[in-house]
């Protein structure tokens, strides 16, 4: 069974291979084949990429160069916008080789490829659960790594993006007049993502709704969470009471 998906494997690339344009000597060096396959990736060839590093990675097993191989099939996956696939490819890569000189550059691809997914924060976000779930497990299991800037920098934008969704589900209950829903939202929004900036604006909407209920014991208590949690935010400045007058 080993032999005949290898078999078939290797009818495939032959296939693409005459299909993209990448073709392959029978007699061909490890080296010179890692060269091409560079090279298509350079110049944006990505399915000819593919086919030159999936190559390379079925025939040279134990090449020194082999994760270095697997790591440029989920580059080639990526410039071709396929992010799945990248992500897998990367994934297997950093789950088969955790100490390997790729693992953190694959860890992060994979963050990297999730957030290409992402969509917008109106519609469902399991890709943007993925990536966060990725981006930290680079930060926990790398804490050195050079990628760790941008993978930190990649979570701040997915947890605002999460807080925008949560927010936006309570303002869709406000304008409704649907208030207890509205409140369950928008102080999810405050507990689950304090470090974002959406915080500000989800309390001062939790302010409004209260004024709108007439509690006035939470009204005040929501204003001076907001002063004092958030104290440079606009929204802050909104509830803030004017300077006295100076004097003549």
């Amino acid at each position: 069974m080993r032999f005949f998906r290898i078999a078939v494997l290797s009818l495939s690339l032959v296939m693409a291979a005459c299909a993209t344009g990448a073709r392959i000597p029978d007699q061909i060096t490890p080296e010179e084949l890692f060269d091409r396959g560079l090279a298509a990736l350079h110049g944006k060839n990505w399915t000819d990429a593919l086919t030159l590093f999936e190559r390379f990675v079925l025939q040279f097993p134990n090449h020194p160069r082999m994760q270095e191989a697997r790591f440029n099939v989920g580059n080639a996956y990526f410039g071709k916008k396929e992010y799945v696939s990248a992500a897998n490819e990367y994934s297997r890569l950093a789950n088969d080789y955790p100490a390997g000189p790729w693992s953190d550059d694959a860890r992060f691809k994979v963050c990297e490829a999730y957030d290409r997914l992402s969509p917008k924060p109106q519609l469902d976000q399991q890709y943007t659960r993925a990536a966060l779930d990725h981006c930290q497990s680079l930060i926990t299991y790398y804490p050195s790594s050079s990628f760790v800037t941008a993978a930190q920098k990649i979570l701040t934008d997915l947890r605002t993006k999460l807080a925008e969704k949560e927010f936006l589900a309570g303002d869709f209950y406000f304008k409704r007049k649907a208030y207890d829903s509205a409140i369950i939202y928008f102080d999810g929004t405050v507990r689950n993502y304090p470090d974002t900036a959406v915080a500000p604006r989800a309390l001062y909407r939790l302010y409004e709704t209260y004024q709108k209920l007439g509690y006035k014991e939470e009204e005040e208590s929501t204003k001076q969470r907001l002063l004092k949690d958030y104290p440079t935010s606009p929204e802050a400045k909104l509830l803030q009471e004017p300077a006295p007058p100076s004097g003549p």
